[in-house]
């Protein structure tokens, strides 16, 4: 009976605005009920949750006195039924949740006018993640709503009292992010925004990425003290090289494709990936000149009077040798000078010996190649670790 007098063609249409001032406008309030946060999707740039809303308008023409019908006070109705305003979310991906507006919902109306509508289900937003501090990012997403055509004659408005809910109960509910901060915007025009601040756990990209390329990296200079001559550090060094790899294809399958800006962790694996290469070159580098530089070493006889081999220490060894066993022949130096001046040309070739042997170029680059890496691995774990212990949603904009 009431349904019958109240949805009569005759006097009730969902086309028509409701209100039988027609140059008044609809107010409707919205409240915004988060319930469970499913995933940020970096891949794909989606934002999955679970959420209900809370809507709220009058209606002119949907009156009526509870007495003259057995006390009831209030009726479902279909979204079709009823008028209802064009309410959409502009960001929103394949998602079943408000597709066709609230056609589909069921509305409970009050005596009084007042309908309530209580959409809910599971949300999928547009959402580019900013990953250029992971794995200890902030990502700001959005979720835009409003009226698909702007009209002066409904306008949402924020519940006064409750206008975001749920919040600080499942903040913490979802394993990889936690919901830092949600702030509603201004209304302007009949279009609002729910900006979601997500925090990065990386407690899990520390233990999994972190800690294992950080093991590689001290493995990957310990590896110069592996003696060069029996091809060892060669295998050493790619088996490192390659671990590098694997890794970086395991970050890559996390973060979606950027080329406007590079992460922290890409940063990190760029440089230890280098300082592995270099290793790996320097090994190389010694083994080929090493091999070539394995040349027969000579003596030289102290009573022979031909050098045995064309080496310039045997040739200054033997003109001392020759000297210390030549007899006055009509030189005029003296006695005491000549022992002085074989003396000298004897301390000469030995401090040029132990000039060669620790001042040799191929140990030398060996050095310069070792401390190299080492500061390219200690400068990628501090920039690493700042930008972790940096990295706050505040900064976000």
């Amino acid at each position: 009976m009431l349904r019958n007098v109240l949805f009569n063609e005759s006097r009730y249409s969902s086309q028509v605005i409701p209100r039988r001032n027609v140059t008044e406008n609809v107010e409707i309030v919205m409240k915004w009920n988060f319930i469970r946060l499913e995933g940020l999707f970096e891949k794909e740039s989606r934002l999955s949750q679970s959420i209900g809303m809370d809507l709220k308008w009058k209606d002119d023409y949907l009156v009526w006195d509870p007495s003259l019908y057995g006390g009831k006070s209030y009726l479902t109705a279909s979204g079709k039924e009823v008028w209802t305003p064009d309410f959409t979310i502009f960001n929103r991906l394949e998602s079943s949740f408000l597709s066709d507006g609230l056609q589909a919902e069921k509305l409970l109306v009050k005596y009084d006018g007042t309908i309530n509508a209580q959409p809910y289900g599971e949300l999928s937003t547009i959402c580019n993640a900013d990953t250029v501090s992971f794995p200890a990012d902030c990502t700001k997403c959005k979720i835009i709503i409003g009226a698909s055509v702007v009209s002066q004659q409904h306008i949402f408005i924020w519940d006064e009292n409750e206008s975001l809910t749920g919040f600080e109960d499942n903040k913490d509910s979802h394993a990889f992010w936690e919901i830092w901060r949600l702030e509603k915007m201004p209304i302007v025009a009949s279009f609002a925004e729910i900006h979601i601040y997500l925090l990065r756990l990386p407690a899990h990209y520390i233990y999994n990425i972190v800690i294992p390329a950080s093991a590689l990296s001290i493995l990957a200079v310990l590896a110069f003290f592996i003696p060069i001559e029996e091809g060892e550090r060669l295998g050493f060094g790619m088996t490192i090289f390659l671990s590098f790899m694997v890794l970086m294809l395991q970050v890559s399958s996390i973060l979606p494709e950027n080329s406007k800006s590079v992460s922290a962790v890409g940063k990190y694996f760029l440089q230890l990936t280098c300082s592995s290469f270099v290793a790996v070159f320097n090994s190389v580098v010694l083994s080929y000149f090493g091999s070539r530089s394995e040349i027969p070493k000579y003596t030289c006889p102290p009573t022979s009077i031909q050098p045995t081999s064309d080496d310039s220490f045997c040739k200054r060894d033997q003109v001392i040798a020759l000297n210390n066993q030549q007899v006055d022949t009509g030189d005029n130096k003296p006695e005491t000078l000549q022992q002085h001046d074989n003396a000298r040309n004897k301390w000469k070739i030995i401090a040029y010996k132990r000039l060669r042997k620790y001042f040799r170029p191929l140990p030398i680059f060996d050095w310069v190649t070792l401390l190299s890496c080492f500061i390219t691995t200690v400068c990628a774990h501090v920039e690493l670790l700042n930008v972790m212990n940096n990295s706050t949603c505040s900064d976000v904009e």
